[in-house]
């Protein structure tokens, strides 16, 4: 994809992983929305935060109608918005499980299916979402977690057979621990852990590679 001429939305935007996605894109010539609850600290011409809570399907709604009027398409959609916790599954309200498979599942749902018909009509685009490698093994205290990441590793595979006819790329990334805000929250402290503008730089260089190559799947851990 050719980033310098292209829209992209990255959602969960406002710090971590998407904020370091929005300026690696930006960097590399795209226009960009951000769509967080708190405000994306980003002062460029070709950024554009839009207030959205992806819990709620009609906050989406509303900032998907304002990507589109104002850009008339989106080439690059990332799914990256996403909580989490780690404790014991006894100790695990159920409105907090609801609000992370909101966040982390139904918000990726959500999101995608309002850029698919466009991409569709375009025969191009792509689209990233963000897993963990909590998405690929279980983690002690992770039942609700690494329900959620395991389920976007199968929806990202069942969507990239989907949408691969049409021209429409489909990747999910699986990061180990990457140093963010989420470890203050998470109950856990990772051992090592990856810089988020280097995950970053990974997801920009596998959006800018050429239409026809189809990166699939991507496991990258602190070393």
């Amino acid at each position: 994809m050719n980033l310098a001429d292209s829209t992209a939305v990255v959602t969960g935007s406002s710090s971590g992983i998407g904020l370091a996605i929005c300026r690696a894109l930006l960097d590399a010539g795209a226009s960009v929305f951000g769509l967080s609850r708190r405000e994306t600290p980003i002062a460029h011409e070709r950024f554009r935060w839009l207030k959205t809570d992806v819990t709620v399907e009609a906050e989406i709604d509303q900032a998907f109608e304002a990507v589109f009027a104002e850009s008339g398409r989106i080439d690059l959609l990332v799914n990256n918005a996403g909580i989490g916790f780690f404790r014991d599954i006894e100790s695990i309200d159920p409105v907090e499980w609801r609000r992370l498979i909101d966040t982390n599942l139904t918000a990726m749902f959500l999101c995608t299916r309002k850029v698919v018909p466009s991409m569709k009509a375009a025969g191009r685009g792509m689209i990233v979402n963000i897993g963990s490698v909590a998405g690929k093994r279980g983690i002690r205290g992770g039942t609700a977690y690494c329900a959620s990441k395991f389920a976007v590793n199968g929806f990202s595979e069942s969507l990239m057979e989907e949408l691969r006819g049409f021209g429409i790329r489909v990747s999910c990334i699986n990061p180990g621990s990457v140093m963010t805000e989420f470890f203050d929250h998470a109950g856990i402290e990772p051992k090592k852990h990856m810089q988020s503008d280097d995950l970053a730089q990974l997801i920009v260089s596998l959006v800018a590679l050429p239409d026809g190559m189809l990166p699939d799947e991507m496991t990258v851990r602190p070393l």
